[in-house]
Protein backbone atom coordinates (compact mmCIF):
# COMPACT_ATOMS: atom_id res chain seq x y z
CA UNK A 1 0.00 0.00 0.00
CA UNK A 2 2.75 2.50 0.96
CA UNK A 3 4.85 1.55 -2.06
CA UNK A 4 1.88 2.11 -4.40
CA UNK A 5 1.17 5.54 -2.84
CA UNK A 6 4.82 6.58 -3.09
CA UNK A 7 4.86 5.52 -6.72
CA UNK A 8 1.72 7.57 -7.38
CA UNK A 9 3.17 10.61 -5.61
CA UNK A 10 6.40 10.30 -7.63
CA UNK A 11 4.42 10.20 -10.89
CA UNK A 12 2.51 13.31 -9.91
CA UNK A 13 5.67 15.18 -8.87
CA UNK A 14 7.81 14.27 -11.90
CA UNK A 15 6.34 17.03 -14.11
CA UNK A 16 6.92 19.48 -11.26
CA UNK A 17 10.56 18.34 -10.97
CA UNK A 18 11.07 18.68 -14.73
CA UNK A 19 9.51 22.15 -14.69
CA UNK A 20 11.69 23.19 -11.74
CA UNK A 21 14.86 22.01 -13.48
CA UNK A 22 13.88 23.86 -16.67
CA UNK A 23 13.22 27.07 -14.72
CA UNK A 24 16.58 26.72 -12.98
CA UNK A 25 18.41 26.36 -16.31
CA UNK A 26 16.66 29.39 -17.79
CA UNK A 27 17.46 31.51 -14.73
CA UNK A 28 21.06 30.28 -14.77
CA UNK A 29 21.54 31.30 -18.39
CA UNK A 30 20.06 34.77 -17.71
CA UNK A 31 22.11 35.31 -14.55
CA UNK A 32 25.39 34.25 -16.18
CA UNK A 33 24.68 36.34 -19.27
CA UNK A 34 25.51 33.38 -21.45
CA UNK A 35 22.88 33.20 -24.16
CA UNK A 36 23.49 32.33 -27.78
CA UNK A 37 26.15 35.03 -27.89
CA UNK A 38 28.12 33.25 -25.17
CA UNK A 39 29.35 36.62 -23.98
CA UNK A 40 30.10 37.99 -27.47
CA UNK A 41 26.81 39.88 -27.65
CA UNK A 42 23.27 38.61 -27.45
CA UNK A 43 22.17 41.51 -29.65
CA UNK A 44 23.82 39.74 -32.61
CA UNK A 45 21.95 37.03 -34.49
CA UNK A 46 24.34 34.07 -34.05
CA UNK A 47 24.08 30.85 -36.04
CA UNK A 48 25.67 27.42 -35.96
CA UNK A 49 28.25 26.78 -38.67
CA UNK A 50 25.92 24.62 -40.74
CA UNK A 51 22.98 27.04 -40.46
CA UNK A 52 25.34 29.93 -41.19
CA UNK A 53 26.69 28.30 -44.34
CA UNK A 54 23.16 27.64 -45.60
CA UNK A 55 22.12 31.24 -44.87
CA UNK A 56 25.26 32.67 -46.50
CA UNK A 57 24.68 30.58 -49.61
CA UNK A 58 21.08 31.75 -49.85
CA UNK A 59 21.73 35.43 -49.00
CA UNK A 60 25.09 35.98 -50.66
CA UNK A 61 26.51 37.42 -47.41
CA UNK A 62 29.98 36.43 -46.19
CA UNK A 63 30.44 34.75 -42.81
CA UNK A 64 32.37 35.97 -39.78
CA UNK A 65 33.33 33.01 -37.59
CA UNK A 66 34.57 33.33 -34.02
CA UNK A 67 36.31 30.24 -32.63
CA UNK A 68 36.88 30.28 -28.88
CA UNK A 69 36.97 28.15 -25.75
CA UNK A 70 34.99 28.60 -22.54
CA UNK A 71 38.14 28.28 -20.39
CA UNK A 72 40.39 30.64 -22.42
CA UNK A 73 41.59 33.84 -20.73
CA UNK A 74 42.17 35.72 -24.00
CA UNK A 75 38.68 34.69 -25.16
CA UNK A 76 37.14 35.97 -21.93
CA UNK A 77 39.01 39.27 -22.35
CA UNK A 78 37.74 39.72 -25.93
CA UNK A 79 34.07 39.00 -25.12
CA UNK A 80 33.11 42.33 -23.47
CA UNK A 81 35.09 44.35 -26.03
CA UNK A 82 33.31 42.58 -28.86
CA UNK A 83 29.87 42.64 -27.19
CA UNK A 84 30.05 46.36 -26.34
CA UNK A 85 31.36 47.51 -29.72
CA UNK A 86 28.80 49.57 -31.64
CA UNK A 87 30.86 49.04 -34.80
CA UNK A 88 30.66 45.26 -34.49
CA UNK A 89 26.94 45.42 -33.77
CA UNK A 90 26.36 47.47 -36.94
CA UNK A 91 28.80 45.39 -38.99
CA UNK A 92 27.07 42.17 -37.97
CA UNK A 93 24.12 43.05 -40.21
CA UNK A 94 26.41 42.63 -43.21
CA UNK A 95 27.58 39.14 -42.25
CA UNK A 96 26.24 35.80 -41.25
CA UNK A 97 27.66 35.62 -37.73
CA UNK A 98 28.87 32.24 -36.42
CA UNK A 99 29.99 31.64 -32.83
CA UNK A 100 31.83 28.34 -32.23
CA UNK A 101 32.77 27.33 -28.71
CA UNK A 102 34.71 24.36 -27.36
CA UNK A 103 33.83 21.15 -29.23
CA UNK A 104 32.00 23.04 -31.99
CA UNK A 105 35.36 24.01 -33.51
CA UNK A 106 35.62 22.37 -36.95
CA UNK A 107 38.30 19.70 -37.37
CA UNK A 108 38.95 20.91 -40.93
CA UNK A 109 42.48 22.38 -41.23
CA UNK A 110 41.03 25.31 -43.21
CA UNK A 111 39.75 26.69 -39.89
CA UNK A 112 43.31 26.70 -38.44
CA UNK A 113 45.28 28.36 -41.26
CA UNK A 114 48.21 29.32 -39.02
CA UNK A 115 47.61 27.17 -35.97
CA UNK A 116 44.98 26.23 -33.46
CA UNK A 117 45.33 29.15 -31.05
CA UNK A 118 42.25 30.88 -29.71
CA UNK A 119 40.37 33.06 -30.10
CA UNK A 120 40.43 33.19 -33.89
CA UNK A 121 38.18 35.23 -36.16
CA UNK A 122 37.94 33.94 -39.69
CA UNK A 123 36.07 35.22 -42.70
CA UNK A 124 34.37 32.92 -45.19
CA UNK A 125 32.96 33.83 -48.56
CA UNK A 126 29.25 33.23 -49.23
CA UNK A 127 30.03 29.74 -50.57
CA UNK A 128 31.44 28.83 -47.14
CA UNK A 129 35.11 28.80 -48.16
CA UNK A 130 37.58 30.10 -45.56
CA UNK A 131 39.45 33.13 -46.91
CA UNK A 132 42.88 32.78 -45.22
CA UNK A 133 44.22 35.93 -46.92
CA UNK A 134 41.90 38.12 -44.82
CA UNK A 135 43.88 38.61 -41.62
CA UNK A 136 44.42 41.05 -38.77
CA UNK A 137 46.97 43.35 -40.43
CA UNK A 138 47.32 45.35 -37.19
CA UNK A 139 48.00 42.35 -34.99
CA UNK A 140 50.81 39.92 -34.27
CA UNK A 141 52.04 38.35 -37.56
CA UNK A 142 52.43 35.00 -35.75
CA UNK A 143 48.71 34.99 -34.90
CA UNK A 144 47.07 36.44 -38.00
CA UNK A 145 43.48 35.67 -36.99
CA UNK A 146 43.70 36.89 -33.39
CA UNK A 147 41.97 40.19 -32.59
CA UNK A 148 42.48 41.70 -29.15
CA UNK A 149 39.85 44.40 -29.71
CA UNK A 150 37.07 45.36 -32.10
CA UNK A 151 39.07 48.22 -33.67
CA UNK A 152 41.56 45.80 -35.20
CA UNK A 153 38.86 44.50 -37.52
CA UNK A 154 38.53 47.72 -39.53
CA UNK A 155 41.37 46.87 -41.94
CA UNK A 156 40.12 43.28 -42.34
CA UNK A 157 36.63 44.55 -43.14
CA UNK A 158 37.92 46.82 -45.91
CA UNK A 159 40.02 43.97 -47.29
CA UNK A 160 37.06 41.62 -47.10
CA UNK A 161 34.92 43.97 -49.14
CA UNK A 162 37.62 44.35 -51.79
CA UNK A 163 38.55 40.67 -52.04
CA UNK A 164 35.07 39.24 -52.00
CA UNK A 165 33.57 42.02 -54.13
CA UNK A 166 30.52 41.67 -51.98
CA UNK A 167 27.55 43.73 -53.04
CA UNK A 168 25.57 44.17 -49.88
CA UNK A 169 22.04 45.45 -50.14
CA UNK A 170 21.60 48.67 -48.24
CA UNK A 171 25.29 49.21 -47.57
CA UNK A 172 26.84 52.42 -48.83
CA UNK A 173 30.44 53.47 -49.18
CA UNK A 174 32.87 51.57 -47.01
CA UNK A 175 30.54 50.63 -44.14
CA UNK A 176 31.72 47.04 -44.43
Amino acid sequence: YIYRNLKLIMKMQMPLVNFTVLCFLVVLSVVTGEGLGRGFGDNIHWRSLEDGKREADASGLPLMVIIHKSWCGACKALKPKFAESKEISELAHNFVMVNLEDEEEPKDDAFSPDGGYIPRILFLDPSGKVRPEITNKNGNPNYKYFYSNADQGDESNKELKEKLSVSLAGVKGDEV
